[in-house]
């Protein structure tokens, strides 16, 4: 596989396994590089080849994203077919990047609360930066990639998952998330696609995908950008807050980056908090598809906990 960037030889290291599979790979002179395995079917190539030219048009446009390294015959990826793999997979090359993650999910923060909300400023920034570069490119032809709308984040066709499905839900609960849903899908569609609040974006703003490193902040792994509202890039970046004092100056710190790039009025900033019960059923939908994962068991409950914590609020203030 390796031959197809004509790097026979280099060794490979597992690096991070989530929905792909990603291998360091030391290749001497050559340098060091951060190889892709794609899930099987979980992408298709027009997909794939969208994700590799908007994370270039990002990086023209100024943004730290992963270099793409092309193959030996200039393809941004390949697909490759071994005989112990039963189907083909697609493959692709980045450069390595070093540094550590801004937080590890579920975890403690790995920086100081001072340092930890500078990062946020930098990562509204960013976001806002995404949004002005995606409102201006011109896409190329065959362009296409998910759509994080009502439909994609929690929907029937969710593309993490149906959170109907998790088989643990009391049938209350079940009751209760689809009045949250109901909702939300409600104030989604008054909310609008508009350019000016939605467009293409990174799509999954977790915490280990927000690199600290020596020249500054960087966004990694694309794999689910689309088109989207930034705000759902909100909710996912500081989902892992929730509940911790550090969670409203870090929503202040990335509210005001991304105004220094373009404007987010109060009245759509409001909406924050549907997207982050939009993004907490989406997660469960998650965990219903992925039972076998032990992080999915172990995540699961607390999501069920955050949306019946933060959802009957929620559904208060519509009556009210």
């Amino acid at each position: 596989m390796l031959a197809c960037w004509n790097l026979t030889g280099a060794k490979l290291a597992p690096a991070a396994y989530r929905e792909n599979m990603t291998f360091r790979v030391e290749a001497g002179s050559h340098g060091r590089f951060a190889l892709r395995i794609h899930q099987a079917g979980y992408r298709s190539n027009d997909e794939i080849r969208s994700e590799l030219a908007f994370m270039s048009a990002l990086r023209e446009g100024g943004l730290l994203t992963p270099e793409v390294v092309p193959a030996a015959d200039g393809s941004p990826f390949v697909v490759v077919e071994h005989g112990a793999v039963p189907e083909p997979r697609q493959c692709d090359l980045f450069e390595w990047i070093e540094g550590h993650t801004l937080r590890a999910a579920g975890g403690g923060a790995a920086l100081s609360d001072d340092a930890l909300a500078e990062a946020y400023t930098e990562l509204g920034r960013q976001a806002g930066q995404i949004a002005n570069v995606a409102e201006r490119w011109q896409r190329p032809a065959g362009f296409t990639r998910p759509a994080w709308d009502a439909e994609g984040i929690f929907g029937a066709g969710a593309h993490l998952g149906d959170w109907r499905a998790l088989a643990s839900l009391t049938d209350a609960q079940r009751q209760l998330f689809e009045r949250i849903a109901e909702r939300l899908r409600a104030d989604l569609e008054a909310f609008g696609q508009t350019p000016d609040r939605y467009g293409l974006c990174h799509g999954d703003y977790l915490p280990e995908n927000l690199m600290v490193c020596d020249d500054g902040l960087r966004l990694i792994d694309f794999d689910d950008c689309g088109e989207g509202w930034p705000l759902f890039d909100f909710a996912t970046g500081l989902f892992d807050l929730l509940g911790e004092p550090t969670f409203d100056p870090c929503v202040a710190a990335m509210v005001a980056g991304y105004r220094e790039q373009r404007p987010l009025p109060d009245e759509q900033l409001a909406l924050l908090p549907a997207f982050i019960l939009a993004r907490t059923l989406s997660y469960v939908g998650w965990c219903a598809t992925r039972t076998h994962l032990e992080k999915a068991t172990e995540i699961a409950p607390r999501l069920i906990a955050a949306l019946e914590a933060f959802g009957p609020a929620y559904l208060a203030n519509d009556a009210a």
